[in-house]
């Protein structure tokens, strides 16, 4: 389960509201999009500024939130500091509830909050994705230690993600 969200959105939505806007889809559509196709990814629902996504695979989740956090930062590269947008990644693996095209249950909630402790341009995973992907990837899970996570009864174990960007070349679009 990867949860995806936008960090300070809302400061340039009142800035410039349909100039974030536009940047926001022109990300979600250019970079998000393209790297949850290639992973086999889900998308369960889409908000302005993020989403939820489900994955078959742990490795194949995980791989996608990198390839999207690189591609946004390559696209950060060339805009001024006051139009930058980052986005923060929380992702977990257990057990949902299927209702419809629509998950639900603790595991989901996990993600979601996993999400809000990650730094801006960052990954956060629980352990359960850390064991799962442990070697099948480029890239370091570095110990952050249990998390009391918001609405979340047991302490979770969680890593921050970190990986060298020439290990993840950016994907060229078909806007690009």
């Amino acid at each position: 389960i990867l949860f995806v969200d936008a960090v300070g959105s809302s400061r340039l939505m009142g800035q410039d509201e349909s100039g974030t806007v536009a940047r926001l889809l022109n990300h979600i559509n250019e970079r998000l999009a393209p790297a949850i196709a290639r992973h086999g990814g889900r998308v369960i629902r889409l908000k302005g500024d993020g989403g939820l996504i489900e994955f078959a695979s742990a490795v194949d989740a995980l791989a996608a939130a990198i390839e999207f956090q690189q591609a946004i930062a390559e696209a950060n590269r060339s805009e001024p500091e006051e139009r930058v947008i980052v986005f923060r990644a929380g992702l977990h693996l257990g057990d949902v509830i299927v209702d419809g095209n629509d998950i639900y249950g603790d595991d989901v909630n996990v993600a979601a909050r996993l999400e809000t402790e990650a730094p801006p341009g960052g990954i956060v995973v629980s352990r359960a994705v850390r064991d799962a992907v442990q070697g099948r990837l480029k890239a370091t899970l570095r110990q952050r230690g249990e998390l009391s996570l918001r609405n979340i009864l047991r302490p979770i174990r969680a890593f921050d993600v970190e990986w060298n960007g020439q290990d993840w070349p950016v994907v060229p679009t078909a806007a690009a």
